[in-house]
């Protein structure tokens, strides 16, 4: 089991998704939750690192568990998603190659689709937050 965060942020019926360097496939800012590091924590970390803003007071919205995307059959990751508010424009860097927002249909015309999240859209498109 993979155990992440993920944040869910939402503008004009799209959702922000993020692709790394050296990945394909679109994800949610976040990561993994570091030693010691409490799951708030390590998303305030990871976003800063991955986007160079702040956030704030991030919530839980839900937690997800799935076939994790790229990490070899049989593995599972357990993503709690957080809302917040972004202190800032949020821009790639260091190990992020692209951000995008994105429809649900949008995301899954990509080739390279992460199955998590999958579900965090269908939850938001069921919501009306986000456009099918």
């Amino acid at each position: 089991m993979i155990t992440v965060v993920g944040l869910v942020h939402v503008e004009a019926g799209r959702l922000l998704v993020v692709r790394s360097r050296h990945k394909k496939a679109f994800y949610l800012p976040g990561g993994k939750i570091e030693a010691g590091e409490s799951p708030a924590g390590a998303l305030r970390r990871e976003v800063r690192e991955e986007l160079g803003v702040e956030l704030d007071e991030p919530a839980v919205l839900k937690r997800y568990v799935a076939p994790a995307y790229g990490e070899g059959e049989g593995a599972v990751v357990d993503m709690t998603c957080f809302t917040a508010s972004l202190l800032g424009t949020p821009r790639p860097t260091s190990e992020i190659a692209e951000l995008t927002y994105v429809t649900r249909d949008e995301y899954r015309s990509h080739a390279e689709t992460a199955p998590a999240i999958h579900e965090v859209l269908d939850d938001l498109v069921a919501s009306g937050r986000v456009s099918a």
